[in-house]
C-alpha cells in the first residue's frame, strides 16, 4: 500500500504532463483554416505569379483566373442557357460578389489562397517574386509565440539557483514550463510566473515543522493563485481548465520530489531535523531582494511583448495595414457567405421554371411545373415540385468537392459552419479585454507580493 501510495502522484503527473500536450492550444495568426493566403500587387501579371507558384511546387491553389461558375449543369439544359443569358442581370450578383475574396479591402493586391502543405514552399515563392521587384507577401508569419515558454523556462532556471531545496524546485517546476510551452499565451505566461514564485516559496519551506500552517495562514499564496486562474481563464476555458490541471500536476510533483527525499534519506540512515519552524524562516530564502524584482522583471517582458505585438512592432512579414478576408465576429455584406451561394444555386436552378407574373419571384422557396414522362410507351404529365430547404442546401454544400476547378467555395466549406467572413489584420493576435485586465491585475499582485516582501523583511534567512 505503501508503495503504491508513492507512485500515484508520479503516475497522476505523466498521465497530466500527457494530456497538456496533446490537448495543446497553440496560437496561430493565421486567417484561413487550412490555407495560406499569398498576397501580390494586382499591377502584376497573374502568369508571373502562376510562374512562381509552378516553379516552387505549388500545383494546388485558388486563384481568381481559375474561377468559373460554382454549379454542375449539363452545357445543353435550360439552366445553363438563362444563366449565360442572364449573367450580368441582378439574379446573379454572387458570381461578382464571390471575386472579393480575391482583393484587400482596397484593392491593391490579388489574392492566392495555398493549401498549408505548401507552407514551407510558399517562402520560395515570396524570394522569387521579390528578387523581380514584385510586393508580395504572406497572410502572416506568425505561429507561435515562442518567446512566452522561452521567459518561462529561463525564470525557472534562475530561480533553481536561489532555492534552499533545488531538487524539490526543480521536479515542481517542470509543470508550469510544460503548461507554458502548450498554452503559449500572454495571461498563461502571467500565471506560469506566478505558479512559479508559489512553487519557490513552498519550496524554501515546505520541510519545517508548520510549513502547511504557514502558507494556509499567509493570505497573500492562496490569493495569487485565484489570481493566476483567473488570468488563464481569460485565455479560453480550454487554457484555463489545463492551468487548474498543471496546479494539480505541481501537486503530485511536490509529493513525488518529497518521496524522493525521504527515499534517500533512509538509504543514509541519518535524518537532518530542523530547529526552527517555518514561522520563523523567510520562505523567499533571504533572497527577497533578488528573486521579487526578477519576478517583476519577467513579467513586464510578458507584458511589453504583449504591448509590442499589438502595435504591431514585432516584426512580421505582414503589412499591418493589410485588411484581407477572412473569419470575423461579423460578416462584411462585400464577402457573400455560403447561404448567399446556396440561394444562388437555387435560383439558377428554378429560373427557368418561375412565373413572369410572380413578384419577387428570387424569394421564393417552392416552385412547381409540369413535366412529362414515358410509361408504357405513353406520354404522362406530372408535376415536378422543387424546395429550398435543408435538403436542397446539403445536396449543393455537397456538390461542391465535385466541382471541376478549385473553388473559393471549397476553401469556405473549410472554415466550419460558423464562420463569418469579413476584413481582417492577421499581423497581431487578438486579446480579449478580459485578458488584458487579468494580466494587468497580476502584475499588479506581483507587485504587492513585492512591497509585503521588502515590508515584512522578506530578505531575512
Amino acid at each position: 500500500m505503501k508503495v503504491f501510495k508513492k507512485i500515484v502522484p508520479v503516475l497522476l503527473f505523466l498521465v497530466i504532463a500527457l494530456l497538456t500536450v496533446c490537448f495543446r492550444s497553440i496560437p496561430k495568426g493565421k486567417t484561413w483554416k487550412n490555407f495560406k493566403v499569398l498576397y501580390v500587387s494586382n499591377t502584376v501579371p497573374q502568369t508571373t505569379v502562376e510562374k512562381a507558384l509552378s516553379n516552387a511546387g505549388i500545383a494546388e491553389y485558388v486563384d481568381l483566373k481559375n474561377q468559373n461558375a460554382p454549379i454542375m449543369l449539363a452545357k445543353d439544359s435550360i439552366e445553363a442557357a438563362m444563366l449565360k443569358i442572364n449573367l450580368y442581370e441582378k439574379e446573379n450578383k454572387y458570381l461578382f460578389d464571390r471575386q472579393n475574396y480575391f482583393y484587400d479591402s482596397n484593392g491593391e493586391y490579388l489574392l492566392y489562397y495555398v493549401p498549408d502543405s505548401y507552407e514551407n514552399s510558399l517562402n520560395k515563392v515570396i524570394a522569387d517574386l521579390k528578387k523581380q521587384g514584385i510586393t508580395a507577401g504572406i497572410d502572416s508569419s506568425l505561429s507561435y509565440l515562442w518567446v512566452l515558454p522561452a521567459l518561462i523556462t529561463l525564470l525557472a532556471f534562475i530561480l533553481i539557483f536561489f532555492s534552499k531545496n533545488k531538487t524539490f524546485y526543480t521536479i515542481s517546476a517542470i509543470m508550469p514550463c510544460i503548461y507554458v510551452f502548450c498554452n503559449a499565451f500572454y495571461s498563461c505566461a502571467i500565471s506560469s510566473i506566478i505558479l512559479l514564485l508559489c512553487i519557490y516559496l513552498i519550496s524554501n519551506i515546505y520541510s519545517r515543522q508548520g510549513a502547511v500552517k504557514r502558507l494556509i495562514k499567509n493570505y497573500i499564496l492562496p490569493a495569487a493563485l485565484v489570481i493566476s486562474v483567473m488570468a488563464a481563464f481569460s485565455s479560453s476555458l480550454l487554457c484555463g481548465f489545463f492551468y487548474l490541471l498543471t496546479i494539480a500536476g505541481t501537486l503530485c510533483a511536490m509529493l513525488t520530489a518529497k518521496n524522493l527525499k525521504a527515499f534517500k534519506l533512509r538509504r543514509s540512515g541519518f535524518t537532518p531535523v530542523f530547529i526552527r519552524p517555518a514561522k520563523m524562516i523567510s520562505p523567499y530564502a533571504g533572497k527577497a531582494k533578488i528573486v521579487m524584482p526578477l519576478v517583476l522583471v519577467f513579467s513586464v517582458l510578458v507584458i511589453a511583448y504583449f504591448a509590442l505585438g499589438s502595435l504591431s512592432i514585432i516584426n512580421t512579414k505582414t503589412d499591418s495595414s493589410l485588411l484581407l478576408p477572412g473569419k470575423a465576429a461579423e460578416s462584411d455584406p462585400k464577402l457573400p457567405n455560403l447561404d448567399s451561394f446556396y440561394r444562388w444555386n437555387w435560383n439558377v436552378r428554378t429560373n427557368p421554371y418561375k412565373s413572369l407574373n410572380v413578384e419577387n419571384s428570387d424569394d421564393l422557396n417552392t416552385v412547381s411545373y409540369p413535366r412529362y414522362e414515358v410509361e408504357d410507351g405513353i406520354i404522362v404529365p406530372y408535376i415536378q415540385t422543387l424546395k429550398y430547404d435543408q435538403d436542397f442546401k446539403k445536396s449543393v454544400y455537397d456538390s461542391i468537392d465535385n466541382l471541376d476547378f478549385y473553388s473559393i467555395e471549397s476553401v469556405i466549406k473549410q472554415q466550419g459552419s460558423d464562420f463569418n467572413a469579413g476584413y481582417t489584420n492577421s499581423a497581431s493576435y487578438s486579446v480579449s479585454i478580459f485578458s488584458i485586465i487579468m494580466m494587468i491585475i497580476c502584475f499588479t499582485m506581483l507587485l504587492f507580493i513585492y512591497f509585503s516582501a521588502m515590508i515584512g523583511k522578506g530578505g531575512r534567512k
